[in-house]
C-alpha cells in the first residue's frame, strides 16, 4: 500500500473512533460463478436460433381466448408471415353471431368509468392485436421487440448493418465480447408432449424488465425450444406484468409457436381477467401468396 494511502486510511478510522460511530462497509453485489453446463446447454439454446431455417411463408389462424366473470370470449384473426423480412399481417375475423351477442345492452358508468354493463356477454376489455411473430424466439436471443411491417415490399432486414460504402476495407482480426445476461442453472430432465428436454432455470444478472426470460426448455437432441416462461411480453400493461407460459408446436421439422398463456390480468380498477390464451392454429406453408397480402389495410 502506497503510504499516502495508509495515511488516509488511518485519518478515517480514527474520525471513525472519534465519533463512536463506525460507517457500514458496503457489501458489493456477488455474480453468481456460472455452471458450465448450463451455459452451454443455454449457448446451444441460442445458436439453433441462430442457424434457423424457414419456409418462405406461413399462413395460420390466432385465437385469442380469455375467461372472465364465468364467459368465455373468443377472438380471431388470419394472419400471414413473410420470413424474408419478417413482415406480419393480422386480418380480424368478425363473427356476426357472437357480435350481436356483444353488442346488446348498454355499459354503466360513474363519472366516465366503467362500472358494469348490463350484457353479461358484453366484451369487457379492448384488446390489442396479437403481432407476434410465429417463428420468435420471445427473448432467447436477446430482448424480445416484435417488428410490424406493412409494406408489400420486400424490406431489409433492419437488424443487419450496413455495409459501409467505398472499398472495404481486409479483416485482419475480430474480437467478440460475451456478456452473461442471466445466471443459468439446470433444473432437470423433463418430458414434456413432443420429446424430452433439458430444463434450465435463468436468474436475470441487470435490468429484469429487459431480460425477461425466466425458464427454457430445449430439445436433448437438437437444442430447439419447446417452452419457455417470459415474464411480460411487448403489448404493455398489463400483459407486461404478468408471467407468460409459451409452448412451440414442431411442423415439418421446424419449430413454431403454438400458444402463450398468462393469468391473473388486471385492466383498470375493476377488471380482472383470470386467465389469457393466444393460440397459433390451422399452419399452412405456402411456396407463394399474392404480393398485396402485406400491405395495409385502410
Amino acid at each position: 500500500m502506497k503510504r499516502a494511502s495508509f495515511a488516509r486510511a488511518l485519518a478515517l478510522a480514527a474520525a471513525a473512533i472519534g465519533t463512536g460511530a463506525a460507517r457500514p462497509v458496503p457489501v458489493p453485489t456477488l455474480t453468481p460463478p456460472p455452471d458450465p453446463q448450463a451455459e452451454r446447454l443455454y449457448a446451444r439454446a441460442k445458436e439453433w436460433w441462430r442457424q434457423r431455417k424457414d419456409v418462405p411463408y406461413a399462413i395460420y389462424g390466432m385465437l385469442i381466448r380469455y375467461k372472465h366473470s364465468g364467459h368465455i370470449f373468443d377472438n380471431w384473426w388470419d394472419a400471414a408471415y413473410r420470413s424474408q423480412d419478417g413482415a406480419l399481417r393480422l386480418h380480424h375475423i368478425a363473427v356476426p353471431e357472437d357480435d350481436a351477442k356483444r353488442l346488446r345492452g348498454f355499459p354503466i358508468e360513474i363519472f366516465g368509468f366503467k362500472i358494469g354493463d348490463t350484457n353479461p356477454d358484453a366484451e369487457p376489455i379492448r384488446l390489442e392485436e396479437p403481432f407476434i411473430e410465429p417463428t420468435s424466439d420471445l427473448g432467447v436471443l436477446a430482448r424480445y421487440a416484435s417488428r410490424v411491417f406493412v409494406s408489400s415490399e420486400a424490406t431489409e432486414n433492419p437488424l443487419l448493418i450496413p455495409e459501409p460504402a467505398g472499398t472495404p476495407l481486409r479483416e485482419v482480426g475480430r474480437v467478440e465480447v460475451a456478456t452473461r445476461d442471466y445466471d443459468v442453472r439446470i433444473v432437470g430432465d423433463e418430458e414434456l408432449r413432443y420429446g424430452d428436454s433439458y430444463h434450465l432455470k435463468l436468474t436475470p444478472l441487470r435490468d429484469p424488465r429487459i431480460y425477461r426470460l425466466r425458464d427454457l426448455w430445449i430439445e436433448k437432441t437438437t437444442y430447439a425450444t419447446m417452452q419457455l416462461v417470459v415474464d411480460g411480453i411487448f403489448f404493455g400493461k398489463p400483459y407486461d406484468g404478468v408471467r407468460w407460459t409459451v409452448h412451440y408446436v414442431p411442423l415439418d421439422g421446424r419449430w413454431y409457436l403454438q400458444q402463450l398463456r398468462g393469468d391473473n390480468l388486471r385492466f383498470g380498477l375493476n377488471v380482472a381477467i383470470q386467465a389469457m390464451e393466444i393460440d397459433f392454429v390451422d399452419y399452412h406453408f405456402p411456396s407463394d401468396v399474392p404480393q398485396h397480402t402485406f400491405d395495409k389495410l385502410i
